[in-house]
């Protein structure tokens, strides 16, 4: 009897949480649809995807898994004056094979893009062939720097 009066709350509050997981996944899908990203990250994603098609590989479609957590890394490396590396994994529902990451700092999108294409360990991620999703976090501090993260993901498909 104990199993029969559990289960259907149990059951209840597993489809409510999945009712409410597939909404929070639409409304951050519409977000990015509608422009919540700001033109400077969207200028980073345009940069990366141009170089991509340079070099023949497919382009990078945002991924909101990614969106948000390079957005908050950004703000939280903004805040700290410094850079260093988030957690790869933290934050991404989305099943994945590989991950990779970049961050850096300057006074335009286009001085931060052209830094990673100049180091080799940030080239390699933007132009790595098995990367199949982009997130791109921007926050510009009070000094008028911009703070950049760049999360990307190899999603299992």
């Amino acid at each position: 009897m104990t199993t029969e009066t559990t289960t259907p709350a149990r059951t209840t509050r597993r489809a409510r949480r999945s009712r409410l997981a597939v909404l929070a996944a639409l409304v951050g899908v519409a977000a990015i649809a509608l422009g919540a990203c700001s033109p400077e990250e969207d200028r980073a994603v345009e940069l990366v995807n141009a170089d991509r098609s340079r070099a023949g590989l497919q382009t990078l479609p945002v991924n909101i898994d990614l969106y948000f957590k390079a957005q908050s890394w950004s703000g939280r490396l903004a805040g700290a004056q410094g850079l260093s590396h988030s957690n790869l994994a933290e934050g991404i529902g989305y099943p994945w094979m590989r991950l990779g990451e970049n961050v850096g700092y300057g006074y335009s999108i286009e001085q931060v893009h052209n830094a990673f294409m100049n180091s080799p360990g940030h080239r390699a991620n933007i132009l790595d062939g098995s990367f199949n999703r982009i997130g791109v976090g921007v926050t510009r501090d009070g000094a008028g720097r911009y703070w950049v993260v760049q999360e990307f993901m190899q999603e299992r498909l």
